[in-house]
């Protein structure tokens, strides 16, 4: 019997203002021990070097210029170009490790069933650490997998390749929206698809100050808006507590200091909803929280300064404190 033919991959780019980064990160592309069939670069709007720096490679890629749409609409763009069996996600300040391909192409031949495979990164740069993981690696179950990814987005989008025939099926990352491969997941799930895990680090995920990681706020209220979409999913709801509760404080919390009472208030109120998810400090919290935004104005800002300051003195006491809301 002839044995299959390898799938093809195509990895794409999505490169804005990347004149600093998109050299290391096409340098480690092209030198993968299995290269790529393709490489699909988009230059999303870029006014700095970024052009410049793509034409050193202009016989080894395939550059797309299309006006700056952030970084789904970048990516969209460059899946309806891309011509392989499988896609591989690259962002232009990261660095695949050299066996990546090679080892994810052998994942694909083991497991021709997996949809979506992925690896473990180290995150470098702003900061030093281990990108989240699901607790197991090879195929992954899909119910276990999704409550994991509940918790946290534990698939990094640069190590990610994905059957280009599901992301025709889907459709695209939603645009203009901050958790946008983390609603992705989740989609590919609810479809169906398998997904499998290579615990061997494949990724340097660059982190630096532009990073739409960095943008926390709006991070949280894509990530909490996700979550609501797919909470009838998760077949664990203390997963679903776990993972909402604390996010849910968070955002009340920071609209207490935008000024927002009425979210505010609403969001203590939702966070209480998932209770067996905060622990009794944070409970009490939220409580009190409820009942000094329901104070009149000035009095209220008053009990809120001495909310803040008992909570931070008492988590002190406890040696808790950790940067977390009052």
């Amino acid at each position: 019997m002839a044995a299959a033919a390898e799938p093809s991959i195509s990895a794409v780019v999505a490169a804005y203002q990347a004149q600093e980064w998109i050299g290391e990160a096409l340098d480690a592309i092209l030198g993968q021990t299995r290269p790529p069939d393709e490489v699909v670069v988009v230059d999303d709007g870029s006014t700095d070097g970024t052009a410049r720096e793509l034409e050193r490679y202009a016989r080894r890629i395939r550059v797309v210029r299309r006006a700056n749409g952030g970084c789904p609409a970048a990516f969209n763009t460059a899946f309806r170009e891309a011509r392989g069996d499988f896609v591989a996600m690259c962002g232009a300040d990261d660095i695949w490790e050299p066996r990546k391909l090679e080892w994810q192409t052998q994942a694909i031949r083991r497991h021709p069933e997996a949809d979506v495979l992925f690896g473990h990164a180290r995150m470098f740069g702003r900061i030093e650490s281990e990108h989240a993981r699901p607790p197991v690696s090879g195929l992954l179950d899909s119910d276990s997998f999704r409550n994991a990814l509940f918790a946290a987005n534990c698939v990094c989008a640069p190590s990610v390749v994905i059957r280009r025939s599901l992301f025709e099926s889907l459709g695209g990352f939603v645009e203009k929206f901050g958790a946008d491969d983390y609603e992705y997941w989740f989609r590919c799930l609810r479809a169906g698809a398998r997904f499998y895990y290579d615990e061997r680090p494949l990724l340097r995920y660059r982190q630096h100050e532009t990073n739409l990681s960095a943008q926390t706020g709006w991070m949280d209220d894509c990530t909490c808006q996700v979550r609501r979409w797919y909470e009838a999913d998760v077949s664990d709801r203390r997963v679903v507590d776990d993972a909402l509760a604390p996010l849910l404080f968070r955002i009340a919390r920071r609209k207490v200091d935008e000024g927002d009472t009425a979210r505010a208030r609403q969001g203590f109120h939702e966070s209480l909803g998932h209770a067996r998810g905060l622990g009794a400090s944070d409970c009490t919290r939220a409580l009190a929280w409820i009942a000094i935004l329901g104070l009149p104005a000035g009095v209220r800002e008053r009990a809120g300064e001495r909310l803040v300051r008992l909570s931070r003195g008492f988590d002190d006491l406890l040696g808790i404190r950790q940067g977390a809301p009052s």
